[in-house]
């Protein structure tokens, strides 16, 4: 059985990235056991929320890449997150059955 220390647990998530699985995996340990150091020492959780934010700043440049060249997904992305403030948002409608007006019943015991 491996016994646990905080470096020991920094070195791991390091190693993977911020993956805690994965370093418990690599210690022989639970991953419950990991995320007991990272929920305890916030020096082992900023391992895990540098690796997490590092990976948002990745996707989003590679969206930004997306954009620029032109995919549509891309751009419907865009305008339908960062984009609502100049009103492109999708509209949904609530309907009952068969586009008619939805009913309620009120039940009272």
């Amino acid at each position: 059985m491996t016994k646990l220390n905080k470096q020991k647990v920094k070195d791991a998530l390091h190693a993977t990235k911020g993956k805690a699985y994965l370093a418990a995996k690599n210690l022989g340990v639970s991953h419950t056991a990991i995320y007991k150091y990272i929920n305890n020492y916030d020096d082992v959780k900023e391992i895990q929320t540098y690796y997490d934010e590092e990976e948002n700043d990745i996707a989003e440049l590679k969206k930004r890449e997306a954009l620029m060249s032109g995919e549509q997904w891309a751009i419907k992305y865009q305008l339908s997150t960062k984009g609502k403030s100049r009103g492109y948002t999708e509209r949904h409608e609530l309907t009952g059955a068969e586009g008619n007006e939805i009913v309620f019943r009120v039940v009272r015991e």
